[in-house]
């Protein structure tokens, strides 16, 4: 019987053992997030598309400027803006070309429009000299939301990388400028302004990659009007790959340059809008009025995050006749009808043909299928 009650005991537990309890049949959940980034180019503020948001009580609303491209702005979890001009004050004048100072309802407008990063780092970033810079910091210390780059209260800040959270990914942003058209910081204040630096660069993307998911380089560069990279954006884009950036979006030529991919050698994998030209301007060239809006789906698995989609959607700055009134519309939106109506008219013949036939020339040969018409 001892040795019945034993075999018994023995068969319950080799039984218990050979249980799967302890690995489970459920799938373990992971996170699958999509991270949508949206960027626009150069909002550049001439003095009538300033004066086109002027209201009858002497305050500015520029929000006419954003309202067919808004929604997609305010969906965005990452929504971004080239921020050419500075909100210098009214006491130093507003102004336009060549040193262009703009109201900070500007300001207002982009955190109504639902922008959540503005950039600074351009070449017009001293048009209202150091004072220029410190006013618009000032502004933009009453909203702490907004994430300002290119621009630093310190040297501190200046040696610091900022890094977005969202939606539990850790995505490090960048900005730097080529330059500021021969304009230059006191001597005491030389951390007001990002410029492109080779040193300060790898430092800012070696500390991004080992903090951050991902790492985001906004740069303002490249030659004005050449719709393809020059010889410093090419040789930066191998440098930052190396350096495990995954993204270039860049500005400055006031026109579009095309995207592309780059691959180094230690495996890195980087996507490059080298220019999305203007958002907003009052130029006088049908080629200047074409822009781009970058459009980036990234997913986060919960370890990686990687660019799981891309478009390049042109967009076209429409103005009437008088200079009065400025609105921005997807290419692939805009009709024959507008552009009969554009104020550039007078002095060159634009149709949706033409910017169709720029875009397609300026992405001949590059990631042409990422073109959303």
């Amino acid at each position: 019987m001892k040795i019945l009650v034993l075999l018994i005991a023995l068969s319950v537990l080799l039984g218990g053992c050979s249980k799967t309890e302890y690995v489970s049949t459920e799938p373990i959940e992971t996170p699958d997030e999509i991270i949508s980034i949206v960027a626009v180019g150069d909002n550049l503020l001439h003095m009538p598309v300033i004066n086109s948001g002027k209201k009858p009580d002497g305050s500015y609303d520029f929000s006419h400027i954003f309202e067919v491209l808004q929604p997609r702005f305010q969906d965005a979890d990452l929504a971004v803006i080239g921020q050419e001009t500075v909100f210098g004050g009214e006491h130093l004048g507003y102004s336009g070309y060549p040193l262009f100072n703009s109201p900070e309802d500007v300001g207002i407008t982009l955190i109504g429009e639902g922008f959540d990063i503005v950039l600074h780092a351009s070449n017009h970033v001293l048009d209202k000299w150091a004072s220029g810079v410190e006013n618009t910091l000032a502004f933009w210390e009453n909203y702490p939301d907004i994430t300002v780059l290119g621009i630093n209260k310190s040297q501190a800040e200046k040696d610091s990388v900022k890094i977005e959270e969202v939606k539990g990914a850790k995505i490090a942003v960048l900005n730097y400028t080529y330059g500021t058209n021969g304009l230059v910081l006191p001597p005491d204040k030389t951390y007001l302004v990002n410029y492109i630096n080779g040193e300060q660069i790898k430092k800012d993307c070696l500390y991004a990659e080992e903090n951050a998911d991902f790492t985001i380089a906004f740069m303002h560069w490249g030659t004005e009007y050449a719709t393809k990279p020059n010889e410093q954006q090419i040789d930066l884009c191998k440098a930052m790959c190396e350096y495990g950036v995954d993204l270039v979006i860049g500005a400055h030529p006031h026109v579009i340059q095309p995207v592309e991919w780059y691959h180094s050698e230690n495996g890195n994998k980087m996507l490059v809008y080298y220019s999305l030209g203007n958002f907003v301007s009052r130029q006088l060239e049908a080629k200047n009025l074409l822009g781009g809006l970058a459009d980036v789906k990234l997913r986060f698995d919960g370890t990686f995050v990687t660019v799981d989609s891309y478009s390049f959607l042109p967009i076209v700055t429409h103005y009437n006749a008088n200079f009065n009134d400025f609105d921005v519309y997807p290419l692939k939106d805009y009709t024959d009808e507008l552009s009969g109506q554009h104020g550039l008219n007078y002095k060159e013949k634009v149709s949706t043909t033409y910017w169709r036939d720029f875009v397609e020339k300026v992405f001949e040969g590059y990631a042409a299928d990422c073109i959303d018409y």
